[in-house]
């Protein structure tokens, strides 16, 4: 794997934050286009004016991205990389990133439809806090909540 770069997203980076988020939820192929592809190409590339947004440089492109709630530091909103960089490292580097951005802990939600996501949180140390049938949320499909505690040293 070459280099991986985790930098602070800037306005310039919404088009290809955009760009990442749209294909990798291609790939998963299950989520419902609860908005036109206007409406998503705007909210993601404007996202870095927004919200705390990581991104992740891949052969000089960017590749994946994380973006933490405003005013909730410990909530991942998005962590996506690219359909074509997956398995290659970078959600590590950009989890990581999410780790030391909340050193109290932090929360995720992911669908259950997203058994890769699943195995990925799970590996790194994050477990399911909370189970629900996706009446709360926007694409009405179950999802899981998943928390990450630091080990505190003895």
């Amino acid at each position: 794997m070459s280099k991986v770069d985790i930098d602070r997203a800037r306005s310039a980076d919404g088009a290809g934050i955009a760009a990442v988020y749209l294909t990798a939820t291609a790939k998963l192929g299950f989520l419902p286009r609860r908005h036109d592809g206007a409406d998503m190409w705007h909210h993601f590339s404007t996202m870095p004016t927004k919200q705390e947004t990581w991104i992740a440089r891949h052969g000089g492109r960017i590749a994946g991205f994380l973006a933490v709630s405003p005013g909730w530091p410990n909530w991942v909103d998005h962590l996506y990389v690219h359909a074509g960089a997956q398995n290659q490292g970078l959600g590590t580097a950009l989890l990581d990133q999410a780790k030391r951005s909340a050193p109290n802990g932090l929360q995720l939600w992911t669908f259950r439809q997203n058994r890769g996501a699943q195995r990925f949180y799970e590996r790194h140390g994050l477990m399911i806090a909370e189970q629900t049938d996706g009446r709360r949320n926007e694409e009405h499909l179950a999802d899981l909540r998943y928390v990450w505690r630091p080990t505190k040293g003895l």
